[in-house]
């Protein structure tokens, strides 16, 4: 259901039920871009029309949904409509302008354009697991993970994660099953990795690539470490691990449910599925990795 993630640990105890949950994100529901405003950022609900509800709880799991929107204007756009200022001004008062005055009309032209850019949207999937203190985003950018989480925390008044701490380095672990081809029990080799020099930030991307080969020993012994790596685990997920511990590329293999079910029934299994194979499988990587540090528990 996820192709991303990035996982939270929650540090305090979730106990919203999920009316209650409802309740608080309508105060942040989506809101279109409109007038000079660039970009929103708001809760959808994340199953059927707009009236539906801002959580949809399942199994003991809330799925949440949030629509991203932003106006663009092309650059090129931007600039022509900086340089037919500058022109015009510069003909009628028959002087040079300053870098400061071309600034202020660069800002005026973006404001002129935004009422007349078309928007373009994202919706970005997540879920909180109570039982299991984590919180999920499906997207692989950082910057998209933290926008859902800061817009829960706008919602509830405070919603405190971290992300996951391990007790090892990410990179020397990968890097370590990679060149000795022994992995933790239940897991194995997938077919990528990313590998990083160091001392020159020379990269090697490999893709669709069989990992236990030498060609693969020979870069790490040139120097190379993995930031990436791609695993499988038990044989049914096959999941490329950042070295932040972000998730890409999420592929179960066996995936559950009928073709002839409805939307909804299909939705829900494949959630199940996915919520069910990360409560097993987050805590196998972490303890992999060296343990988990989880904080302890406190009522929010």
């Amino acid at each position: 259901m996820f192709k991303n993630a990035v996982v939270y640990r929650l540090t305090h105890e979730f106990t919203l039920d999920g009316e209650t949950l409802h309740n608080a994100l309508s105060k942040q529901s989506f809101t279109p871009c409109s007038g000079v405003r660039p970009s929103s950022f708001g809760w959808i609900p994340p199953i059927g029309n707009e009236d539906a509800p801002l959580v949809h709880e399942v199994a003991g799991y809330f799925l949440l949904c949030a629509r991203k929107e932003e106006k663009v204007v092309p650059p090129s756009a931007l600039n022509e409509a900086v340089q037919q200022r500058v022109e015009r001004i510069e003909a009628t008062e028959e002087r040079k302008l300053p870098r400061r005055d071309r600034l202020a009309l660069k800002d005026d032209s973006l404001a002129e354009l935004l009422p007349r850019a078309l928007p373009r949207s994202k919706q970005i999937l997540g879920y909180i697991a109570p039982s299991e203190g984590i919180a999920v985003v499906g997207t692989s950018n950082s910057a998209e993970a933290e926008l859902f989480i800061n817009c829960l925390r706008d919602s509830l008044g405070s919603f405190p994660v971290v992300l996951p701490q391990v007790q090892r380095n990410p990179s020397e672990l990968f890097t370590h099953w990679l060149n000795f081809r022994k992995l933790p029990e239940n897991f194995s080799l997938g077919e990528q990795c990313d590998l990083l020099d160091p001392e020159t930030s020379a990269t090697v991307t490999c893709r669709r690539q069989d990992l236990a080969t030498q060609e693969i020993v020979s870069h790490i012994n040139a120097g190379k470490v993995c930031t990436r790596l791609g695993l499988r685990w038990y044989g049914d997920l096959a999941v490329a691990v950042d070295k932040d511990l972000s998730l890409r590329q999420i592929k179960f293999e066996n995936p559950e449910g009928e073709e002839d079910e409805d939307a909804i029934a299909q939705l829900d299994a494949a959630f199940v599925q996915m919520a069910l194979e990360f409560k097993r499988f987050l805590p196998a990587l972490y303890s992999a990795l060296g343990g988990e540090h989880i904080p302890e528990f406190t009522e929010a």
